[in-house]
């Protein structure tokens, strides 16, 4: 065992463990395992999987996987997958996928398809086809064609 101390830094190993003390850093490394804290900042590493906090930020990344809290906030990434939920409002997008939705509103889009629904309201947009339908009405819009009914 190995100790150190000099003017308020403070040295520890032992058997693979190394720990670390000094004006509010704190380190502490065992097999793999490595745990940092200094003023508020928590950093935790172990065999890919990486954990931050800070003042009320949560960050978390493991093979990836990468996932954000702050604040209400929430975000997820994963292969090409992002999800975001955030008071009411979702978002997602996938390999050219997006998804949003916000009180009542839902938004699509993918590869040239655009979808949008809200209180009835009903829009589809592909290619030069614009369809609409709201309440029993219907528009269809294609190259110069003008279709209602009602």
């Amino acid at each position: 065992m190995h100790v150190l101390a000099f003017k308020g830094l403070h040295v520890l190993a032992f058997r693979g463990l190394h720990a670390l003390a000094f004006r509010g850093l704190h380190a502490l490394a065992l097999r793999g395992l490595y745990i940092l804290a200094f003023r508020g900042l928590h950093v935790l590493a172990f065999r890919g999987l990486h954990v931050l906090t800070f003042i009320g930020l949560h960050v978390l990344a493991f093979r990836g996987l990468h996932v954000l809290a702050f604040r209400g906030l929430h975000a997820l990434a994963f292969r090409g997958l992002y999800v975001l939920p955030f008071r009411g409002l979702h978002v997602l997008t996938f390999r050219g996928l997006h998804v949003l939705t916000f009180r009542g509103l839902h938004i699509l889009a993918f590869r040239g398809l655009h979808a949008l629904v809200f209180r009835g309201l009903h829009v589809l947009a592909f290619r030069g086809l614009h369809a609409l339908t709201f309440r029993g009405l219907y528009v269809l819009l294609f190259r110069g064609l003008h279709a209602l009914t009602f």
